[in-house]
């Protein structure tokens, strides 16, 4: 192993690598003594706790706003739910005369003294975290620590004799004792077709090409049903009145997630399982009974999937199943099943299937043709049948799925071994701790699935769930050293 050299590599005790929610948490969970020196490397590491999801929109966009939280305010973080409350005046402010009426349909929220239960938007969340970013880093600081902020994206590294050489996209290299990584999830799945004339492989930052349709009143065909097919809908409420929308997604099983409405008083329903199962199957059997008892009792999707949520934060799934190969069948049938999403789009969407105005079709797209004027989207039905239907413009909102990528310092880590794909899930493997080949890395990203014997229950790309993950998350040369 090379040894850098001081004139040709930034020597820091602690890199983060990550400019999200987990960045954030490995920043506030990291104890540095004064004097040691902590760099935060990301794409927007100025900007750290924003990440992609919680951006900051360009001024004077019409969807700047539009784009919800799939939970409501105190799902999210009760502090936050606070942090918006004390400010609902201001928000009040910003929102109103917005489009569509955000305003309108939080307002019997509001008037029950729920303010914790609005879906807000996300960018708000993400000035919520702008400003935990910046008193964590006023207290490292006030501690005599030195941070840093590196906006440049990490493309490898390796491991040295004292630590971790991290290479970047401009060709910077920045050693440290310890790293934390806190990379996104993996790239959408790509479909034949989707980046042409007529099609973008995803709405963020491809926004200005399809307002473009969606003014010129093309139909907007989304492939796929979650959450990102909901912020097209929102994308187009904000340009257009509801009476013009032109709007068909396609999804697998045809259908789209429960809306999570918050109720007064708040309740998590409380699932009871039994150890022992020796199969996925048999566990699934119980989880699905369990969620249909607390349906006939009267419980909301927010509240099953809220209690379920809490539950396995608490209880490892394999307290129920001991097989750690059978247990790792079981999350993807969890996250189908508990999926939920943001009340507000999922209602609206609901009125606007109703009024025809809207479809949901079942099937999996397969290519996408460009025509003169639009596109030909093919699309496979549940019996290997293919159906084709004529739309004005695609937007890809498909998800993860065979051949997606990672960013480039996941695919570095995964080729060397550090990291690795589970075969069941697909997901990703870390070790205890998410100790990552070494103890001098950690590595922690909504895709991770396993970490060291404990397979994730409930997914990690709830904001929640991976701000616990991270911060149970410890590397003893960091975190064990006494804090000043």
């Amino acid at each position: 192993m090379n040894e850098p050299s001081s004139e040709e590599v930034r020597v820091v005790e602690h890199l983060v690598v990550g400019d999200g929610i987990t960045a954030l948490a490995f920043v506030e969970n990291c104890a540095l003594k004064p004097g040691d020196a902590l760099v935060v490397l990301g794409g927007q590491a100025s900007e750290l706790g924003r990440g992609v999801a919680y951006g900051k929109g360009d001024p004077g966009t019409a969807w700047r706003y539009a784009y919800l939280l799939n939970s409501p305010a105190d799902d999210i973080d009760p502090a936050f739910a606070r942090w918006l409350s004390d400010r609902w005046s201001t928000v009040e402010e910003t929102m109103t005369g917005r489009a569509p009426n955000w305003m309108n349909a939080a307002k019997p929220l509001v008037a029950a003294g729920d303010i914790f239960g609005v879906n807000a938007p996300r960018e708000f969340y993400g000035d919520f975290m702008r400003e935990q970013a910046e008193a964590t880093v006023d207290g490292l600081r006030r501690r005599g620590v030195q941070v840093a902020f590196v906006d440049d994206r990490a493309t490898g590294l390796d491991v040295t004799a004292d630590g971790v050489r991290v290479s970047t996209q401009i060709g910077q290299k920045i050693h440290a004792r310890s790293v934390d990584v806190a990379p996104g999830g993996p790239s959408t799945l790509r479909i034949d077709g989707d980046d042409g004339r007529f099609s973008a492989p995803t709405v963020f930052g491809q926004e200005e090409r399809i307002a473009e349709q969606i003014k010129a009143g093309a139909e907007i065909f989304c492939i796929g049903g979650n959450a990102a097919m909901l912020d097209v809908l929102r994308l187009c409420q904000s340009l257009i009145p509801d009476a013009q929308l032109r709007f068909v997604a396609c999804a697998p099983d045809g259908e789209i997630p429960e809306p999570l409405i918050p109720r007064l008083p708040r309740k998590l329903t409380a699932p009871r399982f039994s150890a022992g199962h020796e199969t996925a199957e048999s566990f699934l059997a119980e989880v699905w009974r369990e969620i249909e008892l607390a349906k006939r009792a009267g419980d909301e999707m927010r509240e099953i999937r809220a209690g379920f949520r809490a539950h396995f934060l608490a209880h490892p799934l394999t307290q129920y199943v001991a097989d750690e190969q059978q247990a790792r069948r079981i999350p993807a049938k969890l996250r189908f099943w508990l999926r939920g999403g943001t009340r507000d789009t999922i209602l609206d969407m609901r009125r606007l299937v109703a009024a025809d105005q809207v479809r949901v079709m079942p099937g999996l797209v397969t290519a996408i043709e460009h025509l003169s004027d639009g596109a030909r989207v093919r699309i496979a039905d549940a019996v290997g049948g293919e159906t084709v239907h004529e739309t004005g413009f695609v937007v890809n909102c498909a998800g993860a799925g065979p051949g997606s990528r990672y960013d480039p310092l996941t695919e570095n880590m995964l080729s060397q071994g550090l990291i690795q794909i589970c075969d069941i899930s697909r997901g990703l493997k870390v070790g205890d701790n998410c100790r990552a080949g070494t103890p001098a890395i950690r590595y922690l990203s909504p895709a991770t699935i396993v970490i060291g014997s404990e397979v994730m229950a409930m997914p990690l790309y709830d904001a929640h769930v991976l701000r616990t993950y991270a911060s149970r998350a410890s590397l003893p040369s960091v975190t064990k050293r006494v804090q000043p």
